[in-house]
């Protein structure tokens, strides 16, 4: 049966598409008129073209489909409103489950994200209440709810932060940043972090799927343990071959936030903000026992592999020197 993929155009989307084929699965992958296919053009895979407020276009894409994996949705940033987030990532979740309902696909696997829960405490798991407070979290909240009220046979995924081959975004930033010497960890460095590598990811996912253990059940995949924002930092300045960055006190970062917030009327980008060093000293730390226990997942690729291989690929498309 053929499988079909939402966001399959994307970096996490990409990497299941290229694990589905070489499990000998046959894939459809729903894209954007918009959407550059360049990661898909040598694959042996279908692209249909159409979009999550196009339910004719998902009516057609969910023909002779049993299985479902949806990664499309909108990322947050400040140029992007609340009602241009709901409509991709809740609205349009919600015409892909009645598509799926209309065609009667039998497996559904939404890859949803932490975030949906929210600042959520030090080593939170899968019954920490979901509290989410921007934008972009309360969408993805909103999104899963929508999945667990369908009759599908549902499997919600919630990933770390996720890096390795293939992110050319926040990840690339900040390995560029780390490189040139412009990085600087704020406070003592000693916070908790949950990160997966996305081969890592992508076999969680694949098992989530495979699992009938897992219908109905949401599972957050990540590595085993959590790493210090130290440890995550200096991994990356040792593959790079440049110094560690240095500390920045935490109070002398709320100084440049508040000058950065000044100088805005004056087009100087806000580099920091009071939300971002919170969001940068604060723990987030996630416990992946039951993806473990449920699933069999079991994460190989070490901090110090996927940092290895993510630099390795920086480096051959020219994002690192």
């Amino acid at each position: 049966m053929t499988i079909l993929i939402t966001g399959g155009t994307g970096f996490i989307g990409s990497h299941l598409v290229r694990a589905l084929l070489a499990k000998g699965k046959k894939v459809r992958v729903l894209a954007r008129k918009t959407s550059s296919i360049k990661k898909l053009e040598k694959l042996n895979v279908e692209i249909l073209y159409g979009s999550l407020d196009d339910v004719n276009s998902l009516v057609e894409a969910t023909k002779g489909i049993k299985t479902v994996y949806h990664l499309a949705a909108m990322l947050g940033s400040p140029e992007i409103t609340y009602k241009q987030l709901y409509n991709v990532n809740v609205k349009g979740t919600k015409n892909l489950i009645e598509a799926c309902t209309k065609n009667k696909v039998r497996r559904f696997v939404l890859i949803s994200s932490v975030a949906a829960m929210g600042p959520a405490k030090h080593m939170a798991d899968e019954k920490t209440k979901c509290n989410p407070k921007t934008d972009y979290d309360k969408t993805k909240y909103f999104s899963e709810l929508a999945v667990k009220k369908s009759k599908l046979d549902w499997t919600i995924v919630r990933p770390t932060m996720v890096y390795g081959p293939g992110e050319i975004r926040n990840k690339a930033k900040l390995f560029r940043l780390v490189q040139k010497g412009f990085f600087v960890i704020l406070g003592n460095g000693k916070n908790f972090m949950s990160l997966v590598y996305i081969d890592n990811l992508i076999k969680g996912i694949i098992l989530a799927k495979e699992s009938k253990k897992a219908i109905r059940h949401t599972y957050i995949i990540s590595d085993r343990n959590p790493y210090t924002m130290n440890e995550f930092i200096t991994t990356i300045a040792r593959q790079e071959n440049v110094k560690t960055p240095i500390h920045l006190p935490v109070w002398i970062a709320y100084i440049g936030a508040f000058f950065f917030r000044i100088f805005r009327i004056f087009g100087v980008p806000q580099l920091l903000s009071k939300d971002r060093i919170k969001n940068m000293t604060m723990n987030h730390s996630f416990n992946i026992s039951k993806a473990i226990n449920e699933l069999k997942y079991e994460p190989k690729i070490s901090l110090g592999e996927g940092v290895k291989e993510t630099v390795q690929w920086y480096k051959e498309k020219r994002i690192l020197k």
